[in-house]
């Protein structure tokens, strides 16, 4: 019997745990895992996984590759009428009954934890060639599958997770990857919206496991390891000691949570203060700061904690700090939606996640749609289209909105032309609103910018009406940009004088000591000088790019 086990995955740089799980779970049989991702064309990987010639094909599922796997599933079907085809993963371990009704090339569904099911379906069909009994089928925990004109599902099992192998004893191949990993399952919140809030409580793998794990990662040089656990501090002592682990590493690693940001404990802000550039990045879900809307979410936080305590890791710690927030949610507004926008703007994240509701199969939030009349859309992954409290044209409206925060705010290029602009229309909301109905009248959501076209699409849009903009983003565009001179639009000239001058008397070398004995030549190449008028006089700038960095040291100039 020949077993494939196959992932697809979000982007190539990523990797599945999953997959990972289930072929340590398989190991006692003829398999084979392979890895693919949703840009790749799928006729072809329906091409490979049929070359491979599988007498039985698994796949995990999720909501971002269910469509694809579907449509490759049923090719595979129609090409290999004999091929047993297995699903798993959250997105079709509920409403089993639908998948398998509306997708006959379906054969059995593992819903929950597989590192148990999986092998025991294995072995009952290797023992049985292919025919089991309805006796045997019963015996596999969350097993759903087709019995005559009936469809039965068998009760899903939590796994011991202490007995569960280690499934990263051998990292090759993983060199700047982006690779998932947890150190426990299940939520001590029960929020709506969450599929983690019908796992069950909080179940722990073992502490020296991880470590172990987690070095051998670290030493692999991984880009990043991303914690899939839903809230890594729910133990403050557990997470204490596994930060305070990653921080002692030598790597180049960086490592992304989930926290709960209120509930941050004070001992653990002081460890982060501690921890390296680029070490360690905190997802915080704000997702809305509307007490009706969290009440109907049944997701309690304190925003008073929570807003010092990110002030706290942005101001002091050099963690770098996401923030999520939700549109869509039951009782929030658009207009309403923009105050909690401005709470997470005004906290100074390093990125905002504007995301929009999806009713998650399973989750409560899906069940009570009709109560707080939420549309959504029928194919995963199921966002919301609009509710009583937001239309469905200021929904699109904000995705215009996350857009522009995508490209304005993350991209952490425009700091000082934002933080003038924003306080001119009052509040963060105000302008990003303001700006994506300007984008839209120009129809600059259908094409692409380069760069340097963001700069300009925003003099144009602004800079008659705000005269200062121009200075600030001429200052945005020198402190990241090292090889480009400054566009004549926004007062560049291609005199060099001033920066000559700096270099004939050998001031640079006092102000820039680093540079000290090099080559005029190589000086000029990583220096700018700059005069900026924000309202209050001339200032003269010095601009100085070390190597490799990512943005300039700034010092004034008399």
């Amino acid at each position: 019997m020949k077993v494939v086990l196959a992932a697809l995955n979000a982007k190539y740089t990523h990797s599945s745990l999953a997959l990972r799980y289930l072929s340590k779970a398989a190991r006692g049989f003829d398999h084979e895992a392979v890895e693919y991702n949703i840009n790749q064309d799928l006729a072809q990987i329906a091409g490979d996984l049929s070359r491979r010639k599988p007498d039985v094909l698994g796949f995990s599922c999720y909501i971002w590759n269910i469509e694809q796997v579907l449509q490759i599933t049923a090719d595979l079907r129609l090409v290999n009428p004999g091929l047993t085809i297995v699903l798993g993963g959250p997105e079709v371990s509920f409403d089993v009954e639908f998948w398998l009704e509306k997708h006959p090339q379906i054969d059995y569904i593992v819903a929950g934890e597989g590192e148990e099911a999986w092998p025991a379906f294995l072995k009952l069909w290797d023992e049985s060639r292919g025919n089991p009994s309805l006796e045997e089928l019963a015996a596999i925990p969350g097993l759903a599958f087709r019995w005559g004109e009936e469809i039965r599902q068998n009760p899903t099992r939590h796994v011991d997770l202490g007995s569960i192998p280690e499934v990263y004893d051998d990292v090759t191949g993983l060199e700047n990857r982006i690779v998932y990993y947890e150190t426990t399952r299940g939520c001590p919140f029960r929020c709506a919206y969450c599929l983690s809030s019908v796992m069950g409580p909080v179940r722990k793998f073992p502490l020296d496991r991880c470590k172990t794990e987690l070095e051998r990662l670290a030493e692999a040089n991984c880009e990043q390891i991303r914690f899939v656990d839903r809230t890594f501090n729910f133990d403050p002592g557990r997470a204490f000691e596994l930060i305070e682990f990653m921080i002692g590493l030598d790597t180049t690693t960086r490592f992304q949570l989930e926290v709960s940001g209120d509930i941050l404990t004070p001992q653990l802000l002081e460890l982060l203060t501690t921890s390296p550039e680029g070490r360690l990045q905190f997802e915080i879900g704000v997702q809305s700061t509307n007490p009706p809307t969290l009440a109907a979410v049944s997701r309690g936080q304190d925003l008073d904690e929570l807003a010092w305590k990110v002030k706290f890791l942005t101001g002091k710690t050099k963690v770098r700090v996401l923030l999520d927030l939700i549109a869509g949610l039951p009782e929030e507004s658009f207009d309403r939606f923009g105050q909690s926008f401005d709470f997470v703007y005004q906290l100074n994240p390093h990125r905002i996640h504007l995301g929009f509701l999806k009713l998650l199969r399973g989750s409560r939030l899906r069940d009570e749609a009709e109560q707080f009349g939420c549309l959504y859309s029928q194919r995963a992954p199921y966002e919301v289209l609009q509710t009583n409290h937001i239309s469905h044209a200021e929904l699109r409206h904000l995705h215009i909105v996350e857009d522009l925060v995508e490209r304005y705010y993350n991209s952490q290029r425009f700091t000082k032309s934002l933080g003038y602009l924003t306080k001119e229309f009052g509040s963060p909301f105000s302008f990003f609103h303001d700006l994506a109905c300007r984008w839209q009248e120009r129809d600059y959501h259908w094409v692409s910018h380069s760069l340097l076209g963001l700069y300009q699409i925003l003099n144009d849009l602004y800079g008659e009406s705000y005269p200062l903009l121009r200075e600030y983003l001429r200052w945005d565009f020198r402190l990241r940009e090292p090889k480009r001179p400054t566009p004549t639009w926004l007062g560049g000239t291609p005199d060099r004088s001033r920066e000559n001058e700096l270099i004939q008397s050998g001031v640079i070398e006092t102000l820039v000591p680093e540079l000290k004995g090099r080559p005029p030549r190589e000086m000029g190449r990583r220096i700018y000088v700059e005069e900026f008028d924000f309202g209050a006089g001339r200032e003269r700038w010095l601009f100085h790019f070390p190597p490799g960095a990512a943005k300039a040291q700034v010092l004034p100039l008399p």
